[in-house]
């Protein structure tokens, strides 16, 4: 097993900018990249206080995994000492070892201080190919692109995107909160549906494949099956939309998706 964290030697990049318009004081602390040699896919396990979390996975793109971490601190006006010195107070721990499926990438954020609502740790990941994905995290926007295998994702305040060329094809769950739903794959993907959002609606593009909708669907609540599936792929918003797409090429989209 390999252990890292925060005692990987800084980047001397500390950033501050004030904005006169938001009243706020934020400042950022990226440590230096972790860089592991991985042969095979890899299950990765996500569990941070709060923050965006970005998976990438491209066996084009990536021949080793390679995980940064982006410390955070947003302060009120004339607390920009305050938010430099809290970020000390953010720590991380990043496990590749063994898991159920062969190699695990276990990553954990933390902080100890006392106003942790003013502070983020943003990850993000790349590496060659995944073996399922588990994320938890807050206030934070949740990305994982190009992924295979099991997925578990939940964060509340912002959006969850699922892109993959991969074919889905086992259990998925997707819960957020104040946030959109975007789940993007390709016709040999399969699943059992059950989504539903609250104060928002349900949008299907279904280009390939065969999706039956159930009875008791409507606007804001989908229950169906997508290629007769029986894993199941469950959805959960509040004031968010939900996007389902069943296209050619699910990861070629820009920062906002129309379809």
């Amino acid at each position: 097993m390999i252990r890292l964290g925060r005692s990987v030697l800084l980047i001397a990049a500390l950033l501050m900018f004030g904005s006169a318009l938001s009243g706020c004081a934020t400042r950022f602390l990226q440590d230096e990249p972790l860089v592991f040699e991985q042969v095979g896919p890899v299950e990765v396990d996500v569990e941070s206080f709060a923050g965006d979390v970005r998976i990438h996975a491209s066996e084009e793109k990536f021949s080793s995994i390679r995980v940064v971490v982006r410390r955070e601190a947003v302060h009120g006006t004339w607390r920009e000492g305050e938010a430099a010195a809290s970020l000390e107070d953010i720590d991380y721990h990043v496990d590749l070892g063994v898991g159920e499926y062969g190699s695990k990438l276990t990553v954990r954020t933390s902080t100890t201080h006392p106003e942790s609502y003013f502070q983020r740790a943003h990850v993000r990941i790349t590496l060659p190919a995944t073996e399922g994905v588990r994320i938890r995290t807050q206030n934070g926007y949740v990305e994982a692109r190009g992924v295979a295998g099991r997925l578990d994702l939940e964060t509340s305040k912002s959006d969850i995107r699922v892109l993959t060329n991969q074919p889905l094809t086992r259990a998925v769950t997707l819960i957020t909160s104040e946030g959109d739903i975007d789940y993007r794959v390709r016709g040999e993907s399969r699943g059992e549906f059950d989504a539903v959002t609250i104060g928002g609606r349900i949008v299907r593009r279904i280009r390939y494949g065969q999706f039956i909708s159930e009875a008791g669907s409507s606007y804001d609540r989908l229950r169906g099956r997508l290629n007769d599936g029986t894993n199941r792929v469950r959805m959960r918003t509040t004031d968010g939309d939900i996007r389902i797409a069943v296209v050619h090429n699910p990861e070629q989209v820009g920062r906002l998706i129309v379809d």
